[in-house]
């Protein structure tokens, strides 16, 4: 009797004991956590300052498995022409670097950066399919890739395909042909020192085409009437279009598409 009766106090001990300890380590915890953190997340990822386990994996960092058991499921990011890659791509956090200073979004495109994985992820298959092979070949040629993972870096932005993941949708209709650099620079897509060519210029159709609407019924009914053009031609874009929007209308102003 008296045995059972040391057991169960012994044991009222021991509950006691870690309860008190829980209260104690968890805040202990917490502070430890934001002690040893390289730095802030995203504003997206906020919420997770004290739950590094969401994304890391003790003794190995942040996999793929952790980045796609929320993000796997992303639609409409693998079915855009311009993003439909990270369908394939296996190093989520390779580009999304996070842990940096506040109000920074894990977004900036780093072209060098996706070939070298894209050349990691081909090797990992090597010999499995020739078009692959093929592929990788190619981009170690233009990327002057010595090894998979060693990337020359001092000549890749000068070689870039852009064609290779850009050609699908050339807003300039071929134009202007393939060599992209000619004229755009990775960091940013819009053209430094770009002056448009006098609003005098008859010449429109040279650079632009027309949309599908003014093909149309939509351009009698609509867009000649509303521009007060009513005998304006599908080619003479000057006569409704001013140079500085395509929807700054001559004589009327900005018109709201939509």
């Amino acid at each position: 009797m008296k045995q059972s009766m040391l057991w169960v106090a012994l044991t009222i001990a021991v509950v006691t004991a870690a309860w008190f300890a829980t209260l104690h380590f968890k805040p202990a915890s917490a502070a430890l956590q934001q002690a040893i953190s390289p730095g802030p997340l995203s504003p997206r990822h906020a919420y997770l300052a004290s739950r590094c386990v969401a994304c890391h994996e003790a003794t190995v960092g942040v996999t793929v498995a952790k980045c796609t058991a929320c993000h796997a499921n992303a639609e409409r990011l693998l079915g855009r022409q311009p993003t439909e890659f990270h369908a394939s791509v296996q190093e989520c956090s390779a580009c999304h670097i996070e842990h940096q200073k506040t109000g920074v979004r894990p977004l900036v495109m780093d072209h060098v950066l996706l070939a070298q994985l894209g050349a990691r992820t081909l090797a990992r298959a090597a010999g499995q399919d020739p078009d692959s092979d093929a592929t990788l070949k190619s981009l170690e040629t233009w990327l002057n890739v010595k090894k998979p993972y060693q990337l020359d870096t001092g000549t890749a932005l000068k070689s870039l395909n852009c064609a290779g993941c850009h050609d699908r949708r050339d807003p300039h209709f071929k134009r202007f042909g393939s060599d992209c650099a000619q004229c755009h620079v990775f960091k940013s897509w819009s053209v430094a020192g770009y002056q448009h060519p006098s609003s005098e210029s008859k010449d429109c159709v040279q650079c632009h085409q027309p949309p599908p609407s003014h093909f149309m019924e939509h351009f009698s009914m609509i867009s000649q009437k509303f521009a007060g053009k009513e005998h304006a031609q599908v080619d003479q874009c000057f006569e409704c279009h001013n140079t500085t929007s395509w929807n700054d209308i001559v004589d009327v102003g900005f018109y709201k598409h939509h």
